[in-house]
């Protein structure tokens, strides 16, 4: 009975979409509702099975279609929450007609192919077959619809709603996905693609229930342009779309290609991965044999994955990493050759291993050069321009150098405007780092010497309210006498190291070219190990053109020592060769496990239990080593680091914590004698980990699933750190991953719909499936750690893992300022030591957190808004968010108990903490781009009694292109409320404008972990088994 439910709520949602996209678009809109959505589904499920919902199914039908932009009817508003048929079904239905509206509002006019409900023929992956197909402003779009565990979904926010709890939103998709691009934009070179991978792609079905889907619209489409070719269809978009869950899309353009030869192919995939049984469909089976047969063939599957890992943590890979020191003889050659080229407007990128000495050596043949000359050195991580301008010092009476470094002003006074019971900020102008620097220089070359040195950040490159791009302000140097009189350096270190990275390389091509028309010189410099593959930054600069972002990804290409193009017509000489500074790696693998039974037995939370084992491995394998060594502990979840570092000194360790937020932390980590550095991604770019008394030889680095392609990047960068000294880079590195298997969770499996009564064997599934992707994870690193420390073969496939891109957009606000805070809060409770400071520190971290909360209040939809599935995005909406006159008087006594402390580690932010506190006012409103989910609305609308409140927490990442949210890694509160006077909507604020239209629009796909394991697979020609 629970499975004929869920295929009604399968029906209910796709007929409910439909009927809010179709409303105002058919002359037949009411036949259609009355004899395909309502009557259909009537005699299908309600008469045979559900005749208790007849009455709700009859409610809906009288009450649709209605407008959603307007008030509701009457008869659907204060429904309630129980977690029963009726209100599932309700749920169900009503979100899916508002996402059908509002979907349907992003288009103008568009041309039904195919609407009605139901499949027209048992032919597999005929276009008449699909849920939805519509051409629309020369695109064709493919929709098939799934309910991705919208049950338990709901049923979470019910149930917890009943004992006070908050569901963390945007809800996620079940497996362990990475998105991967592989590079094909065209429709017929992904086919082909494919195409080439069906071997693999049938290997990983079962454990990729989305590839299903995703396969089936591929063939849909395929067998669509293939029948009817189309001329006026220029790209193609493919769409599953679930209820509450983000969606998975890919959009490919459409060139005109003969897809002919890929229809048949593709069809066949499809047919033959749709007949294979998903293994979580096995516990369906009637058959008690069947399930007896399950239960002991699934743990003998679990325990034979197990011996598997148990091998991988016996087993020590030995590495042998190509020389550093060849990496940096490379580095000076192929400078040598940029330096030769008489062009005088070109552009180097140097992807060569961290520590080849890329920005060393470019200081020194800058500096041999005559004539007169502006370098703008910019690096994302103040700890290199602090760096590189402390070794110009040096050198400034010898070589004539003006040092141009500007600091960020103390903040004006912020006026505010009372209105009614709130405040709202009135906008100023802020000028930036990027104008002072500019008039500094422009200053300066009036005066006597040969260079004049600048330093800003990379992130100084930013859109804001009142400028597209803060790099504009540069244009004030290309004056005509400054032109002449000046050679340009502009050097982008680390490029890749903040999400702005290829916006600043355009917006730095925009000044090559403009200073090429003037007839001037000027070089550009791009500088980042994690580029890797020189074909890379061609195909990247290609498609964020195209798209203006690039989402976290894995990038597939072929890898070559060195590439040349032209951008914009300037000449760009990209160059890479890799090493490591030590002779041998030993790479070790460890898994720890956490059950059920041992958190039930123990009685304490899941981190507790994993920081306990992380630090007991640690022990047990670095112990010997600590009079003579050092460990780097590497963990992304900076909530363990604390707690972590309690355990490993109660076991009698010495230990530090690196940041970037105290300047301590260099200093300690050069000239300390602690036994373990701890760290967040804060050490993988800039810190140097030199320290001859005591070298860091081995490095424990923590797996997470979350964020894997950006994990990777800075476990990468991590890894190089290690260096600076001759004792350092001549010893050997023990490098430990860690991986961390969780208790599995039945509320885990998304797409499993059924109340299935074998829940031992899901939870058994769940298991087998968790530990086949953590071995296919382990393949992943291994790979990848093993191309970046050995220069790979020419024309051999290489994967990448790159961080977001895209333009970053300064928008100021009250919340970013708080965030700032907070992260510096945290960073110092990992640091002290002092209990009562620590205590005192945590206190007021939660009270500025939980003190802190943010909705929508008064949604208007006369506003301009955009639809991306299952959001609207307001670019400028009315956001209320609001700090109580208790908390703050909480906040400014605790405060003022660490504020000493807080200045030993960094004077300016503690003034701006203070600066926060004593302004943050107690309702205040401010305009944000901002997300609302349509189930907000619904919940509100539809769901909530007069006067009754629904929270959320908001999570870090929204979207598969992972934008940031504002706060998102403190988790703050959000909610839905019917007010009497006022509805307030739960959203998602974000920080920057982020290009939601292309990453939600579907121009990257996330896959699953085992098709990047295949291709890796695929690369080196290895078993495919």
């Amino acid at each position: 009975m629970a499975n004929k439910f869920v295929q009604f709520l399968g029906f209910a949602f796709e007929g409910a979409f439909k009927l809010g996209f179709l409303k105002d678009r058919i002359e037949d809109y009411q036949q259609f509702k009355e004899r395909q959505v309502f009557e259909k589904l009537k005699q299908e499920f309600i008469h045979e099975h559900f005749q208790e919902l007849e009455y709700i199914w009859e409610l809906l039908e009288r009450n649709i279609p209605f407008d959603p932009k307007v008030e509701q009817p009457e008869e659907l508003r204060e429904l309630g929450l129980q977690d029963d048929h009726k209100t599932h079904l309700l749920f169900v239905f009503l979100v899916g007609y508002y996402e059908g509206y509002f979907y349907g509002l992003s288009f103008g006019d568009l041309e039904l192919i195919k609407y009605t409900i139901g499949e027209e023929s048992s032919q597999a992956g005929v276009y008449y077959n699909a849920d939805l197909i519509f051409k629309s402003n020369k695109t064709l779009y493919v929709a098939d619809f799934k309910l991705s565990g919208v049950r338990s979904q709901l049923t979470d926010i019910i149930t917890k709603q009943i004992t006070q709890q908050k569901v963390a939103i945007p809800f996620r998709n079940y497996g362990l996905p990475v998105n991967l691009a592989l590079g094909e934009l065209t429709f017929e070179g992904f086919l082909k693609s494919l195409t080439l991978l069906e071997d693999e792609l049938l290997s990983l079905q079962e454990a990729s229930p989305e590839l299903k889907g995703f396969l089936q619209v591929v063939s849909y489409a395929v067998d669509y342009l293939h029948k009817e070719k189309p001329e006026d269809i220029k790209e193609v978009c493919l769409s599953l779309l679930y209820p509450l869950a983000e969606p998975f899309i890919a959009r490919f353009y459409l060139r005109g290609e003969d897809l002919s030869q890929y229809r048949e192919k593709i069809i066949s995939l499809y047919d033959r991965i749709r007949r294979l049984e998903l293994e979580y469909k096995q516990v369906e089976s009637p058959s008690l044999a069947r399930i007896e047969r399950l239960r002991e063939e699934i743990p003998k599957e679990i325990e034979n994955l197990k011996q598997q890992i148990k091998v991988r943590e016996k087993q020590e890979t030995v590495l042998s990493p190509d020389s550093i020191y060849a990496s940096r003889e490379h580095v000076s050659k192929v400078l040598d050759r940029f330096f030769m080229d008489p062009d005088p407007v070109k552009a180097v990128c140097l992807f060569h291993s961290a520590g080849s000495g890329k920005t060393t050596q470019t200081r020194k043949k800058i500096l041999q050069m005559e004539g007169k000359h502006i370098i703008l050195y910019m690096a994302t991580r103040k700890i290199l321009l602090d760096r590189e301008q402390k070794e110009l010092r040096k050198l400034k009476d010898q070589y004539k150098i003006e040092i141009v470094y500007e600091k960020s002003a103390k903040k004006d006074n912020e006026w505010v405007r009372n209105i009614g019971d709130t405040y709202k900020d009135l906008p100023k102008d802020n000028a930036g780092i990027l104008k002072k620097t500019v008039e500094k220089i422009r200053e300066l070359t009036t005066k006597d010497h040969n260079f004049i040195w600048a330093f800003a950040t990379q992130q100084a490159i930013v859109g804001t309210l009142y400028k597209d791009s803060t790099a504009e302000y540069l244009k004030e140097l290309l004056s005509k006498r400054i032109i002449n009189q000046y050679t340009f350096h502009f050097i982008l270190d680390e490029f890749f190291g903040h999400n702005n990275g290829l916006f600043a390389i355009e917006e730095f091509f925009k000044i090559l070219n403009y200073v090429k028309k003037e007839g001037g010189r000027v070089n550009l410099y791009l500088f980042d190990a994690n580029g890797f593959a020189p074909p890379l930054l061609e195909k990247l600069l290609e498609e964020y053109k195209e798209f203006q972002v690039m989402p976290d990804a894995t990038i597939l290409c072929e890898y070559s020592s060195g590439n040349v193009f032209k951008e914009r017509d300037i000449k760009v000489y990209v160059s890479a060769k890799h090493g490591y500074p030590s002779p041998r790696i030993n790479l070790v693998k460890k898994f720890i496990f956490l059950s059920e039974e041992e958190v039930k037995l123990k009685k304490k939370p899941e981190d507790e239990l994993i920081n306990k084992k992380i630090a007991e491995y640690i022990e047990k394998t670095f112990k010997n080593y600590k009079e003579e060594s050092t460990a780097l502990v590497f963990v992304q979840n900076r909530g363990h680091i604390a707690r972590l570092r309690e355990l490993l000194e109660g076991k009698g360790f010495s230990s530090m914590v690196a940041t970037a937020n105290s300047k301590r932390s260099q200093r300690e980590i050069n000239e300390g004698n602690q036994d373990i550095i701890l760290s967040t991604s804060a050490i993988s770019r800039g810190i140097d980990l030199s320290r001859p008394h005591k070298p860091v030889n081995h490095i424990y680095t923590v797996i997470y699933d979350w964020g894997i392609e950006k994990n990777m990047v800075e476990l990468i960068q991590a890894v190089s750190r290690a260096r600076g000294d001759k004792k350092t880079e001549s010893e050997p590195k023990t490098i430990h991953l860690i991986y961390l298997v969780y208790p599995t969770k039945n509320e885990n499996i998304a797409y499993l719909e059924e109340d299935t009564i074998h829940k031992d064997l899901i939870r058994l599934l769940n298991e087998k499936i968790n530990l086949r992707e953590k071995i296919y994870l382990d393949d992943v690193i291994t790979q990848i750690i093993t191309q970046f420390i050995k220069t790979p073969e020419e024309k051999s496939k290489v994967l990448v893992p790159l961080g977001e891109q895209y333009k970053s957009v300064y928008i100021p606000n009250k919340i970013s300022e708080i965030e700032g805070c907070l992260s510096f809060l945290n960073d110092i409770l990992e640091l002290e030591k002092d209990d009562e400071i620590k205590k005192n520190i945590l206190i007021l971290i939660e009270v500025l957190t939980e003190a802190l909360y943010v909705s929508v209040v008064d949604i208007s939809f006369d506003k301009e808004m955009e639809y991306y599935h299952p959001y609207i995005l307001f670019n400028n909406q009315r956001v209320r968010f609001g700090f109580d006159n208790e908390s703050r008087g909480r906040a400014k006594s605790l405060f003022y108990k660490v504020k000493e402390k807080l200045e030993e580690h960094n004077p300016e932010k503690t003034e701006d903490i203070e600066e926060i506190i004593n302004s943050f006012l107690p309702v205040q409103e401010s305009a944000l781009p901002v997300l609302v989910p349509i189930y907000s609305i619904v919940l509100v609308k539809h769901f909530l009694k007069i006067n009754e409140l629904l929270g959320f927490t908001i999570d870090k990442r929204i979207g598969r292109g992972k934008a940031e949210t504002l706060l998102g890694s403190e988790k703050p509160r959000t909610y839905c409320f019917n007010g009497e006077q006022d509805r307030e909507y739960a959203c998602i604020p974000l920080g920057e404008e982020y290009p939601y239209k292309e990453v939600l629009s579907g121009r990257f796909v996330k896959f699953p972990i085992e098709f990047i394991k295949y291709l890796l697979e695929e690369r080196n020609g290895g078993d495919k088994g």
